[in-house]
């Protein structure tokens, strides 16, 4: 018996299209743009604490660089966040992800420490 095309090359029905992983590539970088917004305003208008991000970064701000939180907080800005980054010394470009436990507790501290987290603060 010889063997059909189908038997060689079976419909691709179980692996997802290029289309439709570009979509979801798409919306999950979409959430990800849209939290990390959502993230500077909170900082920027102090309902969040740009110290308690460093020292517990939410998912969505793994991947944002330090330098782009502070200079988020109200009255901050480029030069004031690469003047205290450099006190601890960290890169403004680092992403909070990539921060050592050293760099985190020291910037935590400059930062003025966790609210409301006992046992957090260096």
């Amino acid at each position: 018996m010889l063997a059909t095309t189908q038997d060689i090359h079976p419909p691709r029905t179980a692996t997802p299209s290029r289309d439709d992983q570009r979509r979801a590539a798409l919306a999950q970088a979409n959430a990800v743009r849209t939290a990390r917004a959502a993230l500077r305003r909170a900082v920027h208008d102090g309902s969040c604490l740009a110290a308690d991000v460093v020292a517990d970064p939410p998912p969505e701000a793994r991947s944002m660089s330090v330098g782009e939180l502070l200079a988020a907080q109200h009255r901050w800005g480029d030069t004031r966040a690469a003047r205290t980054l450099r006190r601890v010394p960290v890169p403004e470009t680092k992403v909070l992800a990539a921060l050592t436990p050293r760099q985190r507790a020291a910037l935590v501290a400059l930062l003025g420490g966790v609210s409301g987290r006992p046992g957090l603060t260096p």
